[in-house]
């Protein structure tokens, strides 16, 4: 099935600026490698702009130092709000994919289904205190919720200490390493090649669209919306810790900033914790879905591939079991049965273009039988069509599909100018800057299911084509690959057929004229 995310279905609605996301458009990055020998001049101009750059990331990255004075901020807020119930609930300082990051841990062990942590309703910043905040209300009434909560929080952070919400504002970063925030430059080497590319660049330009359509109003306010306050930068970074820590309430239908609860990791196991809110309690409520033994990190499930958590919160998971790649296919339009496909696949809820999620160890029996009949010649198999179970519809069928889905994962590899390998050695490297390790981490994980994809197909071939060769090119079974396998079959048969021969040879029967009567030999003349 075509999974959608609440979350992010609600924001399909509400958030034009994010364009989506699209459940399943994922991203890829291509990493800089340096080399330090033999040009050094060559290499200065892009070494100082590669420290340029890691110099924009100091700030967005925690130091150890970092790290423990926000695990004691955190237990500040988490001991002084008021009617917040989280005594389950620990603070742990741990490593991160870049850096330090402080993580909330089971302070004890922790049953199934157990309620983790209770958040009053006061507790929660949602578009209503946006729409009502002194400074940036009339103006965040006019926004999506996601804006004005953006806006509220640039108001918030410049009363700083004095800010009722100081304490929740202190527990989030300046801005996320999201590559909305990047540089052009930036986007260009580093998701060279991969969807997330034009995925990165439609929602950034949608947010600085978003900001053009703000900023008038803004300047025609000096004295309410200082520019050194609502400045464009301020608006971006600020946008970026919001789309990242914004929880989304399934029964409330809305974003909450919350306590504690947006600085939760995410995972896409379905190992973690529900969040949703309750209205008999009037309170947010975190529940474990699974038990947690004392001092395990507590995580928010979160089913988005990694390239959908890097664009939304600026990191991704290592072993995300829901990582996949946004694979599609549609109808050709030059096909003569065209019409009668799109009548079949619309009253299987499908157009005439589709995308389906491609993971490293399944890929969904939709695709296949939507590729089946997108290339269907006869007519009278249609009705052996079907989307439930992995039916093929002929052998001719099957072997173009599969060639299909072949071409489509080498079309995809030659877009990275790394191999896998190599990428393997610049993970290893560690100068590598924070984009740059989050970047070659996802690739590594595109590839995987690139290659995972790709054998999954060659398997499918190999009984309708034969075995790959050297060249990668799958030879034909009529011909070379029958003669192989045939010779292969009959070797354990090789020493019997010789000793048979040889016998066959010791009793004259291999002679021409063996068994004949004197007369009947080939070597008599007919007289």
């Amino acid at each position: 099935s075509i999974f959608v995310f609440p979350s992010w279905a609600y924001v399909l609605s509400q958030d034009y600026m994010l364009r989506g996301p699209r459940p399943f458009s994922t991203g890829s990055c291509r990493a800089n490698c340096r080399r330090w020998h033999s040009n050094q001049q060559r290499l200065a101009p892009l070494m100082a702009t590669k420290t340029a750059a890691a110099k924009q990331d100091v700030g967005l990255t925690l130091t150890m130092s970092d790290a423990l004075a926000l695990s004691e901020r955190i237990r500040q807020l988490k001991d002084c709000l008021p009617g917040l119930k989280s005594d389950s609930v620990g603070v742990q300082r741990m490593p991160g994919d870049v850096g330090e990051r402080v993580a909330l841990v089971a302070a004890r062990d922790i049953r199934e289904r157990e309620v983790v942590m209770t958040i009053p309703e006061k507790l929660a910043v949602t578009s209503v205190d946006a729409e009502t905040h002194d400074v940036v209300g009339p103006l965040a009434a006019e926004c999506s919720e996601l804006t004005a909560l953006t806006l509220w929080l640039v108001a918030e952070r410049a009363r700083g200490a004095a800010s009722a919400y100081a304490g929740l504002l202190s527990t989030f970063p300046e801005a996320t390493l999201s590559p909305l925030l990047w540089e052009d430059t930036e986007l260009m080497e580093l998701l060279a090649g991969s969807p997330v590319l034009a995925e990165a660049r439609v929602r950034r330009d949608a947010m600085r669209q978003q900001w053009s359509a703000l900023e008038p109003r803004l300047r025609a306010d000096p004295n309410r919306f200082s520019s050194d306050i609502f400045s464009e930068r301020a608006f971006y970074r600020a946008f970026s810790v919001v789309v990242a820590h914004a929880c989304f309430l399934p029964s409330a239908n809305c974003f909450a900033l919350l306590p504690l609860a947006s600085s939760m990791g995410r995972t896409g196991n379905n190992n973690g914790c529900d969040l949703d809110f309750d209205g008999q309690t009037n309170a947010v409520v975190v529940t474990a879905a699974r038990p947690y033994r004392s001092g395990s990190e507590l995580l928010l499930n979160d089913g988005r591939p990694n390239g959908e958590l890097l664009l939304a919160t600026g990191g991704l998971q290592e072993g995300n079991t829901s990582d996949f790649l946004d694979w599609p296919a549609g109808l050709l339009p030059a096909d003569k049965y065209f019409m009668l496909k799109s009548q079949v696949l619309e009253t299987l809820g499908f157009g005439q273009r589709e995308n389906f999620p491609v993971y490293a160890d399944r890929m969904p029996i939709q695709l296949l039988a939507y590729l089946r009949l997108s290339r269907l010649a006869d007519p009278a198999l249609l009705a052996k069509v079907s989307f439930e179970k992995d039916v093929e519809l002929s052998q001719m069928n099957e072997y173009e599909i599969l060639q299909i889905l072949m071409g489509d994962c080498r079309e995809r590899l030659a877009a990275y100018s790394k191999s896998y390998e190599e990428d393997v050695k610049i993970a290893q490297d560690p100068d590598l800057s924070p984009k740059e390790r989050l970047a070659v981490k996802l690739r590594l994980g595109e590839k995987r299911i690139i290659n995972a994809t790709m054998e999954a197909v060659r398997r499918r071939l190999a009984p309708i084509r034969g075995i790959p060769t050297k060249s990668g090119a799958l030879q034909d079974p009529n011909s070379d690959l029958k003669e192989i396998f045939d010779t292969i079959e009959n070797l354990p048969k090789a020493p019997l057929r010789l000793l048979e021969g040889f016998v066959s040879w010791a009793r004259g029967e291999q002679d021409p004229d063996w068994g004949k009567k004197p007369g009947q030999g080939r070597g008599q003349v007919r007289k």
